[in-house]
């Protein structure tokens, strides 16, 4: 991977976090802290997909990094693939969140929380959801022609003259945008 493709990603977590994703026994290979935390936000991008399309809006609420005031805080450094940190400002912009290191930390508290549960069943257990959700996912799809007409109903009512209609391609970026 060049290095344009890559982010870095400041942000600060409490040390007990960094000791649990340190001490995870899942991820030998990663190199470090900052790897470790790529293959948890790589493991649950599927989490971010329904939490984009499903998760309630934050109204830019802060968040505590952690609810020990007496808590150390630590900076981190994360080197992420330009992908995900599009797919993180796009759900951090979608859902009102603060700020896209409060997704991280709620997606990484998450998956400490499976580890806790699960032990090391825990990468089992996950690919058995997301199995499970890509079934309900291929049931309940939409038809193109369905999909339009809804797209159809919903936009006669949206509120005023220029109204525009962004469709986003694999890499999060617009590919089209519709004037209506």
């Amino acid at each position: 991977m060049s290095l344009s493709n890559i982010h870095d990603f400041h942000f600060v977590i409490d040390r007990e976090m960094k000791k649990k994703i340190n001490n995870l026994d899942l991820f030998k290979k990663s190199r470090g802290l900052s790897g470790k935390i790529i293959r948890i936000l790589q493991l649950l991008t599927p989490v971010l997909g329904k939490e984009h399309k499903w998760g309630k809006q934050r109204f830019g609420r802060y968040r505590a990094v952690c609810d020990d005031p007496k808590e150390v805080r630590e900076n981190v450094h994360v080197y992420m693939p330009d992908k995900m940190y599009r797919e993180l400002k796009l759900l951090h912009q979608d859902l009102n969140f603060y700020s896209i290191a409060m997704v991280v930390r709620l997606l990484v508290n998450f998956f400490l929380g499976l580890v806790e549960i699960y032990k090391n069943r825990v990468i089992q257990e996950l690919k058995k959801l997301f199995a499970q959700w890509r079934s309900e996912d291929s049931e309940t799809r939409l038809t193109p022609r369905k999909f339009v007409r809804q797209l159809l109903k919903i936009i006669r009512f949206l509120p005023g003259k220029n109204r525009l209609v962004t469709i986003y391609n694999e890499e999060y970026s617009p590919f089209w945008v519709f004037r209506i």
